[in-house]
């Protein structure tokens, strides 16, 4: 009888030497910076946009405030006051932001922060592409595609969307670790890595890849229950630990002018078809050339991927049994950033967060995502084909050059080619220079018809320490910024909320404003409003100076010969004496907010919304002292819930970790 022959098993390439491991995290790591050596150390190199406007403004405002003060809950540098440490783009209480802090934030420090990241984004994918890709070399060329593709490139400027990105392949790598395993550390390390994204600072990129999670879940092999566990406990940890920045920013986001908002209406961003181009042809709308024809916004639309991304791509179609995965996480996500009306978007709009989605073009990091997965996945396939050592070599070189050149060097969108003094420094000097006078009247508020680089980053009145009725924020409190379009046709409004200077845009020039009532106030007569809708349509008519609107019940006022005096004045708290003959008003010119709270002579008193978009406190007669201070209501509790659950997780891990070492 003939021998039956055992099944050949699959040969595996062989691994790197010892050596070589050592050497690859290093390696990585000089890759980064060498791919980023122009802004890392090029003076005529600067960040640029909304890196500058924003991320940079809110970073250095916080380093500052950690040094003096502590951290800024209430800022009086935006808008008239907002909730700082609410809005998510500071990512305050991300953990790799705070060497940043502690070292000094500065231009060069933000691209420091992007090589970091880029560093991270590069290592996740290796380690994800490992999972599926045979040999080191195929998985490096899967990293190199993803990390230095054009979704990043196309997103230096957005500090949280290149930040989340550059996690996200860290969560599918845990993930994947986690359904294999089925223990407990990697089940919470997937969690505590979820937790990381969302404090990152953009929700609606962490948002995406959680969907992206879910796909890779119901793609990849291995116990459904398992799974399931997986994907609910990581949603679960990950909502936990981020929530002492999560639960401030939805209580902020409900107030703001994105409360509400349909999603047709939010969204301003679909994927165009034609941009899809951009993945081979770099320069398909000119954005390299400088003479840039496509959609909106230059930094949603480029998504460069190298010359050998498609082919390498398409060559992986013959590794079938490696192309479930990287067909599901590109073509169900491309599907999606088509935008309303194609079905999948229209359907997850009805899930929680996906409602409110500004731009779906932005879920292309998972798409790419998909592509390098399946580009190392090609590569491995030439290279088990052909059977030569040099093939993955010259693939990994190639790339490498050609998108050093393209999404980096010869491209935009990288980095700015000026030096930070001549894009915003220098204007940055003069304006301070011309406020120093204005700046030491007490309560001064200077108002602008809108933020302007002519003054530095659109936000750097948080840099200076500046009260303006200004901003640039997605997240204006809903009923200022009602407030402020009103006072476009109803000037009187800039008097109440106590606006003592003006910026004339066509005279170039700071003007007094005389009429500026006092930041706190009594005002001559009330009206009473029922509700909110009630007292926003008196705006249009109201002239501060002579009344006042209050949401409330109607009472009997009489403010004749009350005198206030605001005894002191931090951002955010007020100690207020005054003196009235009969019961009064007091406006207080600070906008409304939940968390303001009052108390008179230490017996807590309400807040109330006056004239629409301010703040309020009923006062009685006499002679009394009045706090008015602001505390967030969800901080605490969110920081409860986030350092337990962080000690929690990192202690299994660690436990897990030296259990396993001792063996």
């Amino acid at each position: 009888m003939a021998k039956k022959k055992s099944a050949r098993p699959v040969e595996k390439p062989p691994s790197p030497p010892f050596a070589w491991r050592k050497l690859l995290w290093p390696a990585m790591a000089l890759l980064v910076i060498l791919f980023y050596g122009t802004p890392l150390f090029d003076d005529q190199a600067s960040i640029q946009w909304d890196m500058a406007d924003v991320h940079y403004s809110a970073q250095k405002y916080f380093e500052q405030s950690l040094r003096s003060a502590g951290p800024p809950l209430w800022t009086p540098f935006e808008f008239s006051g907002m909730p700082f440490l609410a809005d998510p783009q500071t990512a305050a209480w991300y953990p790799l932001h705070w060497p940043f802090f502690l070292i000094g934030i500065t231009p060069r420090a933000m691209e420091w922060e992007l090589a970091l990241h880029a560093f991270l984004a590069l290592a996740g994918m290796f380690l994800f592409a490992r999972k599926f890709i045979p040999g080191d070399g195929a998985a490096l060329l899967a990293g190199v595609s993803y990390a230095f593709g054009g979704f990043f490139a196309g997103h230096s400027s957005h500090l949280g969307i290149f930040e989340t990105a550059a996690i996200f392949p860290w969560l599918l790598w845990a993930a994947a670790s986690a359904v294999e395993t089925g223990t407990l550390r990697d089940i919470l390390l997937t969690g505590t890595i979820a937790g990381l994204m969302i404090l990152a600072g953009h929700f609606q990129t962490a948002l995406y890849a959680f969907f992206a999670l879910a796909i890779l879940l119901a793609f990849l092999r291995g116990p459904l229950a398992r799974r399931a566990i997986v994907l609910a406990s990581s949603a679960a940890v990950g909502l936990l630990a981020s929530a002492i920045q999560l639960l401030p920013s939805l209580e902020l986001t409900a107030q703001s002018g994105r409360a509400g908002m349909s999603y047709h209406a939010a969204t301003n961003a679909a994927l165009n078809p034609g941009a899809l181009a951009t993945l081979v042809i770099p320069n398909f709308y000119g954005a390299l050339a400088g003479n840039y024809h496509g959609p909106a916004d230059i930094t949603q639309f480029y998504f460069y991927g190298g010359l050998l991304l498609v082919p390498l791509a398409i060559a992986a179609a013959f590794r079938s049994r490696a192309m479930l995965v990287p067909a599901a996480l590109i073509f169900i996500p491309l599907w999606y950033a088509l935008g309303p009306k194609t079905g999948l978007y229209d359907v997850l709009t009805l899930l929680p967060g996906f409602g409110s989605v500004r731009a779906p073009v932005h879920i292309w990091f998972v798409v790419a995502l998909g592509l390098a997965l399946a580009a190392g996945a090609g590569a491995a396939f030439l290279g088990e084909r052909f059977r030569k050592t040099w093939i993955l070599p010259a693939l990994l070189v190639f790339s490498l050059g050609d998108l050093w050149y393209h999404n980096m060097s010869a491209n935009p969108l990288a980095y700015a080619r000026s030096s930070w003094d001549e894009l915003y420094g220098n204007a940055f000097e003069s304006y301070q220079s011309h406020l120093a006078t204005i700046r030491q009247r007490p309560f001064y508020r200077i108002w602008a018809p809108y933020p302007s680089n002519a003054f530095g980053p659109l936000d750097s009145a948080l840099e200076s320490r500046t009260e303006v009725a200004y901003g640039y924020n997605p997240l204006e409190l809903a009923r200022y910024g009602e407030y402020l379009g009103d006072a476009e046709q109803n000037p009187k409004l800039l008097d109440g909320l106590a606006v003592t200077n003006k910026i004339d845009v066509a005279k170039g020039a700071i003007v007094d404003n005389p009429r500026a009532l006092a930041r706190v106030s009594v005002p001559p007569a009330v009206v009473f409003a029922p509700d909110a809708d009630s007292a926003r349509k008196l705006l249009p008519t109201l002239d501060p100076a002579r009344s006042a609107v209050a949401e409330a019940a109607p009472r009997h006022l009489s403010p004749a010969g009350a005198q206030v005096e605001i005894a002191n004045y931090q951002d955010d708290f007020y100690r207020i004496r005054y003196s009235a003959p009969a019961d009064c008003l007091l406006r207080i010119a600070v906008p409304y907010f939940p968390g303001w709270r009052a108390a008179i002579d230490g017996r807590p008193t309400e807040v109330v919304p006056v004239d629409y978009a301010l703040s309020g406190v009923f006062a009685p007669a006499g002679a009394h002292e009045l706090t008015f201070r602001y505390r967030s209501r969800w901080l605490r509790t969110g920081a409860v819930l986030s350092a337990a659950t962080m000690v929690a997780c990192l202690g299994v891990i660690l436990l897990s970790d030296l259990r396993r070492l001792r063996r």
